[in-house]
């Protein structure tokens, strides 16, 4: 720790707990999108299940399989 750097500064970054994927998984339901848990696809959050893999959107649609 060199005389520019505050043990408060340091630690900032840490804080927010959230990692980029969740960041990224929340601004994509913002869009109204969603990532397939399966293949990665993103896709629309209003559809039964992903066009690519036929995996099904349990986050939208919990009861539906």
């Amino acid at each position: 720790m060199g005389w520019k750097e505050k043990d408060w500064k340091k630690d900032k970054t840490h804080k927010g707990g959230d990692s980029r994927r969740e960041i990224e998984i929340e601004m994509l339901k913002i869009q109204g999108l969603i990532i397939c848990p399966k293949c990665d696809l993103t896709y629309s959050l209003y559809q039964h299940k992903c066009p690519h893999c036929d995996a099904p959107n349990k986050s939208h649609y919990p009861a539906k399989i």
